[in-house]
Formats: C-alpha cells, sequence, structure tokens
C-alpha cells in the first residue's frame, strides 16, 4: 500500500463564513466595533436570491458581503501568491441561493462553532477593552498563563463569541 502523500503546506486561514439573519446589521458590526473594511467594492454581492426579501429589506441590498480582517493594512500586506487577504464573509443564508440548504443555522445544537479569535497588538489591549465596553459591549478578559496570552471575549449582534487575544508580555 503506497504511503499517503504529504498534507498540504497551509500558509494561514483564507476565509471564515458566518451565516447570519441581519446582514446589514452584522455588517455595520464588524466595521465598527474591529474596523474590517469591505474587500472590493464588489464585495457585497446581490448574488441569485431565493426568495424575495422581507418588506424592510431592499431587493438590491447584497445576500453575502466579504470583509477584509485587519481592514486595509491587511490587504496591502497579503502574500502575491494568496487569492485574498484573510476575510469574514457575512451570508444571508435565506436568501442566498448558493447558500440553500446547506446549512442548519446559528443553532447551538447544530454548529460546531465556538468562537473566532482575532489576534491585537499587547499594547492595544487596555485600550480595546475599554473601547468595546464603551461601545456597549459586555467584555470577558481572560488570562491564559500556561500559553502566555490574554484574551477579551465579547459577543456579536447575532451572538457568536469573538475572541481577541494577544502575548501576555508579564507572563510570556
Amino acid at each position: 500500500m503506497a504511503e499517503p502523500s504529504p498534507a498540504p503546506p497551509i500558509a494561514g486561514v483564507s476565509e471564515i463564513a458566518l451565516n447570519v439573519r441581519d446582514l446589514a446589521g452584522m455588517t455595520a458590526f464588524y466595521e465598527r466595533v474591529l474596523g474590517f473594511t469591505p474587500f472590493r467594492p464588489e464585495a457585497r454581492e446581490g448574488g441569485p436570491t431565493l426568495a424575495p426579501p422581507p418588506e424592510s429589506v431592499s431587493a438590491t441590498e447584497p445576500t453575502i458581503v466579504f470583509l477584509t480582517i485587519g481592514g486595509d493594512a491587511a490587504s496591502r500586506n497579503t502574500p502575491s501568491d494568496a487569492p485574498h487577504p484573510p476575510l469574514l464573509v457575512l451570508i444571508d443564508p435565506a436568501r442566498h441561493a448558493p447558500a440553500a440548504g446547506r446549512f442548519d443555522g446559528p443553532v447551538a445544537r447544530t454548529s460546531t462553532l465556538n468562537h473566532i479569535a482575532f489576534q491585537i497588538p499587547p499594547a492595544a489591549y487596555d485600550s480595546e477593552a475599554a473601547r468595546l465596553r464603551a461601545l456597549g459591549l459586555e467584555v470577558t478578559p481572560v488570562i491564559f498563563a500556561w500559553m502566555g496570552a490574554k484574551a477579551l471575549f465579547f459577543r456579536d449582534p447575532e451572538g457568536n463569541t469573538i475572541e481577541l487575544i494577544c502575548r501576555d508580555v508579564k507572563r510570556a
């Protein structure tokens, strides 16, 4: 029996995709709270829709949004062989036809997503905690002494747990 070929050389995370109920609200949250920016002007696709949008949503509103994790700086620092910078993709599965019937939705019993973590510089930890609280978010600080790290946990408007993590210079 032949040996299996080696694993591919993974260079990093390319996308994190979340199904969301309120695409406009979640897009605004990630842009305002974490500074994510649209990947490109066309990064808000109307796409093929499954059903007419609710009365509160225009038929021309996007059904999927691609946001650059880390904002414009991430776009500038993307390796030339990468297809794009790391992206957070927000999908309205009720309206985006390619997502139809492929996902059960954000239900704890059927989802394996626990949280999404984003790295921040250690010098930004305290100011980020204060800024998030000033935005009205409930922030839970956690020290990971065993790994020399510290983190801030909070939830987005649809209940997904977000972690901002950095090296803890006092424990590293």
